[in-house]
């Protein structure tokens, strides 16, 4: 446990060590301060609400269906195919840390590394809403719900990226080839309404179904099953991958 907990410290710190990662970081949070004020300044012009109490769930459905994703393809890319090809990964395995323990770290720092991005955005929009929305009450308990059931949609994509990272030696391939699979399965149940049943990647809207009174509860349990069975799916043939890979 103790390994898998400096795996863990260690795996964070190199992430915060990119700069593309602190880049990232900057954009999640000046993007939604910019759009509000933006939004508060042609409040006058055009007669509309600068920034409404529904602010940070709007701008969750931007974060969760491209920004988010477009990270995890990133992360997915340095802390797996990148350290492949830079040879980092074999430092890595020359520690006394199982090899099932250096993919828990780096999957767990993914997983730390949305929660970060969703806390930073939810922060962010909450306090645009407070001071640059208009009056009106303003449901807590529902930013809360919709935050906490995006990050286990972006938890169940991260999987399959991850799974899918293992199939590269650069991190560039692995990148592009994400973000091709990323939109062919966005667009795919426009052409087959079945296949959306099948893919995380069509539940990257689903926190607005539990902002939803007339969602049985039923169709919501269903849908936590699905993503966590997503997630130990992809995530244990990305270990089985991972595990006969030469470092």
């Amino acid at each position: 446990m103790h390994s898998l907990k400096t795996g863990l410290v260690n795996e964070l710190y190199m992430l915060l060590y990119r700069k593309k990662t602190i880049a990232m970081l900057i954009v999640s949070a000046i993007l939604p301060v910019g759009l509000a004020l933006s939004l508060h300044k042609l409040q006058p012009l055009m007669g509309l609400v600068a920034v409404s109490r529904s602010f940070p769930i709007d701008m969750l459905g931007f974060y969760t269906a491209l920004w988010i994703p477009l990270f995890i393809f990133l992360m997915a890319a340095d802390l797996f195919p990148n350290e492949v090809s830079s040879r980092t990964l074999k430092l890595s395995l020359l520690r006394p840390i199982t090899r099932f323990r250096v993919f828990a770290s780096k999957t767990l720092a993914v997983l730390i590394a949305n929660a970060a991005i969703l806390l930073l955005l939810g922060l962010v929009t909450v306090l645009c809403s407070l001071f640059l929305g208009s009056s009106g009450t303003f449901h807590s308990s529902e930013v809360i719900k919709a935050y906490s059931a995006a990050w286990l949609s972006m938890a169940a994509v991260s999987a399959l990226f991850i799974f899918l990272a293992q199939w590269f030696n650069s991190a560039s391939g692995s990148f592009a080839f994400s973000i091709v699979v990323y939109v062919v399965a966005k667009a795919a149940p426009f052409f087959s309404s079945k296949v959306a049943s099948f893919s995380p990647i069509s539940y990257t809207d689903w926190h607005l179904m539990w902002l939803n009174s007339s969602v049985m509860p039923s169709k919501l349990f269903t849908a936590v099953i699905f993503l966590i069975s997503s997630c130990i799916l992809f995530l244990s043939l990305g270990y089985f991958i991972f595990n006969r890979k030469e470092a």
